[in-house]
Order: structure tokens, then sequence, then C-alpha cells
């Protein structure tokens, strides 16, 4: 008598894409750990010593810009703690503008290690930016810690806004990294406007003034760069007393996810070139 033909297994495909996807995302996820063990031992070395000053450096952007406002002589826009009034714009600077500069240095710095059979331009990108979040909560922590310390009063109205526009400015260190990153491996000169770009936007942005103070012509044309954005909405959450006619929400998010699906795209055309 002849057997019954068992009906194929139908899950079989499906499973075996699972397993081979999961298997790539391991590789992936190793590689990734690897390259940021290399990128901690490479940028702060061995000991704790240049980890820490990689760490307190923000106070010294803020000890200059206190520097600037002193010598100027002027009154904090808002609230009465000169110093606290700069932090409200150091902090998303700071938190942009290490991320936009570590990111885009990536292939620069970890060239060699494409050569290496399993490691991706993904996964040189992937470890930095994990890296950079990292950094800038503890950078974050420190500064408003050392202020806390000295004697200012750290005072938060809404936490979750507060959060948010540092994550914003974290997610702009990405796009803008991964942007200038990129197309430096086409145009070299890319690095270069990439590191221009930093002391430029340090006097635009609104670290020292208020973007919805300025002359309407002036404030129109600050609208279109996200970080300007950004400053001003960390000061909406900070200060209970502020609002501002300037920020917009819907804008600014739509920027940064512009921004961001651009570095993203490019990253493909970089496999090609390298």
């Amino acid at each position: 008598m002849q057997r019954p033909r068992h009906a194929p297994t139908r899950h079989a495909p499906a499973r075996h894409a699972a397993e081979t996807w999961a298997a790539a995302s391991g590789m992936h996820a190793r590689v990734v750990g690897a390259v940021i063990m290399r990128d901690l031992q490479t940028r702060f070395g061995t000991g704790y010593f240049g980890f820490l000053l990689g760490l307190i450096m923000p106070l010294g952007h803020l000890s200059v810009a206190m520097g600037i406002t002193l010598l100027l002589g002027r009154p904090a826009p808002v609230g009465s703690d000169t110093a606290i009034f700069l932090t409200t714009g150091l902090l998303p600077f700071i938190v942009w503008l290490y991320g936009h500069r570590q990111i885009m240095l990536t292939i620069a710095q970890n060239r060699p290690l494409l050569y290496f059979p399993g490691v991706d331009i993904f996964d040189l990108f992937a470890a930095r930016i994990v890296i950079e979040i990292v950094t800038a909560t503890l950078v974050v922590g420190i500064v408003l810690g050392s202020l806390s310390m000295i004697g200012h009063d750290v005072q938060i109205a809404d936490w979750p806004g507060f959060t948010y526009a540092l994550l914003q400015a974290w997610l702009l260190g990405v796009a803008t990294g991964l942007i200038f990153g990129t197309t430096s491996t086409f145009a070299p000169i890319a690095l270069l406007i990439g590191n221009l770009i930093g002391p430029l936007l340090w006097g635009i942005s609104g670290i020292f003034f208020l973007a919805d103070s300025l002359p309407e012509r002036i404030s129109n044309v600050l609208y279109y760069n996200p970080l300007s954005q950004i400053i001003d909405g960390l000061r909406i959450s900070y200060y209970a007393e502020y609002y501002s006619s300037f920020y917009s929400e819907k804008s600014l998010s739509i920027q940064i996810l512009v921004l961001l699906t651009a570095g993203m795209a490019l990253i493909p055309v970089t496999r090609k070139v390298s």
C-alpha cells in the first residue's frame, strides 16, 4: 500500500529567513560592540583621565561664554541667572556639536576597519552614534550637576520637554554628521565645511540671545536653522515664565527628519565609493 504523502511545511522558508536575519543581526551587533571598544580606547586612551577630560570640556565652553557675556555687561534676557541662561543655550549646542563632529569623522578615522571581513560602513556609524548618546547624557549630567554644586539653582519646569529638546539636538548631530561624513568620501572639502559650521552656529543660534526677541526679518532667517529652534524649545521647557512665538515643533521635526533621511540615504552611496 502506498504511504500517504505529507504536506510540505509552509513555515520553513519564513523560519529560515528569521534565523538568517537573527544571525546577521548578531554578527553586526558583535562588530558594533568591537568598534565601540576600539573607539573608546582610541579617543580616551586606556586610563580614566582622557575620558574625564572629554566629559568636562563643555565646562570650558560655558566659561568662555560667561566671560564674553560679562565683558559685554548684558543681563540674562530671561530669568535672573546668567549662567543658567547660557547653559540652556550651550547644552543643546554642545550635544549637537560633539555628535556632529565625531560622527562626521567616522569614516576618516576608521577606514582601515572596512578591510576586515564582516565590517560595514553602517557598523562604524552605529558604533559612533551609540557612543555619542552615552557621552551626551553624561555631559548633560556633569554640567547641570556642576552648576548645582557651585550654588546655581537648577530648576527645570518641564523635564520631558527638556529631555526631548536634547534628544532633538542629538538627532540633529547624527543627521549632519552623517551628511558631511558620507559626502567627504567623494568630496573631501565636506570635512572642512563641516568643521566651519560649528563656530558659525555658535554665534548665531541663540546661545547669547533669544531668537524671539530679534527683528522679524532676522528671526525669519534663523527660523530655518534647526539649532536655533532646538535652543528656543529647550528654554521654553526650562523656564516656566518663558513663551516664544519663534519655536515651531512641526517645522523643527520636519527639518530634522529631512536631514536624517538624507544622511541615511547617503550611506549606500558611500559603500559604492569606498
